[in-house]
């Protein structure tokens, strides 16, 4: 294993994310149950203890996302991958009755697992469900990010990582784990 971290996804959007603040990450190549759940933080956890069996000698990231609509009382949320993978985005976005606009939240939950010692962080970023615009892949085509005119779909990769729900818990999962490495040392 020449990697000084792995990421537990196969997912490239996640995966060209991640790059940007581990650089050299490679991918986990290990297949992980996902328990259903509509909250973020619980699948992570749930990933990051079989993370932690497997015993690997270098921090491993997990990483989960959800989109919570305010009409739907907070679903899809974690579930929102299997909504987009059984109807698309676009059924997804016009099945969804309530207020207009529609308001959601996109959460990220982050972990890490590394020599014994798990933590994770999650992200928010708010914006409403619209009509799908742009070409990057899930449900980034009918999320309006607030305040900037266009979906996560729609913008290129500088903005997108400036907006993302990532950007801040891959922040301080990068932070957590240098600092743990500068204990060890």
């Amino acid at each position: 294993m020449t990697s000084t971290v792995l990421l537990a996804s196969r997912n490239s959007i996640k995966i060209e994310e991640v790059r940007t603040f581990f650089p050299g990450i490679d991918v986990l190549d290990a297949e992980l149950l996902e328990v259903q759940s509509v909250d973020v933080v619980r699948v992570v956890e749930h990933k990051l203890e079989q993370v932690a069996a497997l015993r690997l000698p270098v921090p491993v990231i997990v990483e989960d996302t959800g989109l919570a609509v305010e009409a739907w009382n907070g679903l899809p949320g974690a579930l929102v991958k299997w909504f987009v993978d059984g109807m698309g985005a676009q059924r997804l976005k016009e099945s969804i009755h309530g207020a207009e606009p529609l308001a959601a939240i996109a959460t990220s939950a982050v972990g890490v697992v590394f020599d014994g010692e798990q933590e994770i962080w999650a992200g928010h970023t708010e914006g409403r469900l619209v009509d799908g615009r742009g070409e990057l892949g899930g449900w980034t085509p009918i999320f309006e990010v607030d305040g900037t005119g266009l979906t996560l779909g729609e913008m290129n990769f500088d903005q997108r990582m400036r907006w993302t729900m990532r950007r801040e818990p891959l922040m301080a999962a990068r932070e957590w784990i240098a600092k743990r490495r500068n204990t060890a040392s």
